[in-house]
């Protein structure tokens, strides 16, 4: 699909959405921080992204024809959970990326369209201590161009990618697990095929859905945490704003089957945290990660371990300027970085629309291999509301001496996100 074809789509679902009834504006911020701490850490927890479509946001066009729709949906999801205690959430979202590079056009663009469907179904002390529910996820990735933004990264020569996500994929059940406990009870754990990306060394922007799309921002580069698989994972808050998280997980997790976690190869991760000042203005993140991953036989990779540490801080009377560090260190491994770093600021309702949000980031990269030279990646995104429920992002990235190809000095990578929630 041309960039042309990919605009035209993102047009139309912007029209389709013209026309809303006008909805009542709240003065009240939506933040991309999550409203817990511990195993809810990440934008990309489901319990957010719950959260995340059941808000109305301030929005350009706070009118369109598929109000009814909308409305029903929530009329659907409402009694659902009034009734059996089943929260049902639905988002659409779709990835366009094209590289100057010196390549063919079918290595430098490249798009996708990504359907989640995902729920939590409370079965146990619902409203009361010690809540448990059922949690499930399920995708599908389909892409639209000769290869996925998830290819693009390598086919640049970038050491990583420059989205996380954003592959093909068949339709799949990539989440299914038990959790019980809440922050009030100071533990929640979690039990069954679990995502452990959402877990360990997540923060306010870590999400290539909701904020910086490369790989140096949305993920750790030097903690190679495994893809969705069976697994065990426990937080405990010992003090008010503070949490331990602790988890093992199949280190060969696959999101489309149960993995192999009969192989007793292993991904384990102990992360200590604090979020002083935790729902108020002038809140704080702070927390440092240890990880070991077993060597895996069949995939010929070697054990690792490793550390990863993020700082973030709010600033500003209303706390929407939030500068952040992050940096990890791995030895072994299936990551090709052996260090990174990346510092940057996410800017917050920058015209008083409580979900814009603009963020700008630089970061290093030090290869596994010694032979590489160091990359850097330079990004700045801006995200805003077309409509109560659809956003749109331009993002912009500079690659500067991509590691794996010495023939570029600087690849720009220009992209647009469409993001529609239910």
């Amino acid at each position: 699909m041309s960039l042309r074809a990919l605009l035209s789509v993102t047009a139309l679902l912007t029209v389709l959405q013209l026309g809303e009834p006008a909805l009542a504006q709240t003065a009240e911020p939506v933040r991309v921080a999550p409203e817990t701490i511990g195993l809810g850490n990440s934008p990309d927890d489901v319990d957010n992204q719950l959260a995340e479509s059941e808000e109305r946001y301030d929005a350009l066009f706070p009118v369109g024809p598929l109000e009814p729709l909308h409305r029903q949906w929530e009329d659907f999801a409402r009694q659902l959970e009034r009734s059996i205690g089943l929260e049902l959430g639905l988002n659409y979202t779709a990835l366009y990326q094209n590289a100057d590079a010196s390549l063919p056009r079918s290595q430098t663009e490249a798009a996708v369209g990504d359907l989640d469907f995902f729920g939590r179904w409370n079965l146990v002390n619902r409203g009361g201590p010690w809540p448990g529910a059922l949690v499930f996820f399920t995708e599908n990735r389909h892409r639209f161009t000769d290869i996925p933004p998830s290819d693009l990264g390598a086919a640049i020569g970038s050491l990583w990618g420059t989205t996380n996500g954003f592959s093909r994929q068949d339709f799949a059940l990539t989440q299914l697990y038990w959790e019980q406990g809440s922050r009030e009870d100071q533990l929640v754990y979690r039990l069954g095929k679990m995502d452990p990306e959402s877990i360990y060394d997540r923060a306010r922007y870590v999400s290539a859905n909701e904020a910086f799309l490369n790989q140096a921002f949305s993920t750790t580069l030097a903690m190679p945490v495994p893809t969705t698989g069976l697994g065990a994972a426990l937080a405990i808050s010992p003090f008010t704003n503070t949490y331990v998280v602790a988890g093992v997980h199949d280190a060969n997790g696959d999101k489309t089957s149960f993995g192999d976690i009969d192989k007793g190869e292993l991904f384990a991760a102990i992360e200590f945290g604090v979020a002083p000042g935790h729902g108020k203005p002038g809140a704080g993140l702070y927390h440092v990660t240890l990880w070991h991953s077993d060597a895996r036989e069949v995939a010929d990779i070697p054990s690792g371990r490793g550390i990863a540490l993020t700082l973030q801080q709010e600033f500003g009377p209303d706390g929407n300027i939030v500068p952040f560090f992050r940096y990890s260190y791995g030895d072994g491994g299936a990551t090709p970085v052996r260090q990174a770093i990346a510092t940057g600021l996410g800017f917050e309702e920058p015209f008083g629309l409580n979900y814009d949000l603009f963020g700008l980031v630089l970061s290093w990269g030090q290869p596994a291999d010694t032979s590489l030279r160091d990359q850097y990646v330079l990004e700045a995104f801006y995200r805003f509301q077309v409509t109560p429920h659809t956003n749109l992002t331009p993002d912009l990235q500079v690659i500067l001496d991509p590691s794996e190809n010495p023939a570029e000095e600087t690849i720009v990578v220009g992209g647009m996100r469409l993001r529609t929630l239910f």
